[in-house]
């Protein structure tokens, strides 16, 4: 059987350009939400761990979910940054 999607290309312009200008628009402004939300979690994981390490009242658990909590944060914001550069790496080793 013949792949039904041989030489077809994606073409997002098919509402017109006010069309791709809102969604590209829209797109971007999701983007820039969540790396604000991953900069904001980073913080309370950054907080959470400085103050589970302090001299009055040391807490190792509470540190080690700061710690988790930050990580997990740091790695979303690094993904979220390079996010057009892994979509484009997965485009060009695809297609």
């Amino acid at each position: 059987m013949d792949n039904p999607l041989d030489g077809l290309i994606p073409d997002f312009s098919f509402g017109g350009s006010e069309f791709t200008a809102l969604w590209q628009k829209l797109i971007t402004a999701i983007w820039g939400i969540a790396i604000l939300i991953s900069i904001v979690y980073l913080a309370l994981g950054l907080v959470s761990m400085a103050g589970a390490s302090s001299d009055s009242n040391p807490n190792p658990q509470q540190h080690a979910q700061g710690r988790k909590k930050a990580l997990w944060a740091g790695v979303s914001l690094a993904g979220l940054a390079a996010l057009a550069l892994i979509v484009g790496a997965i485009l060009s080793f695809v297609g």
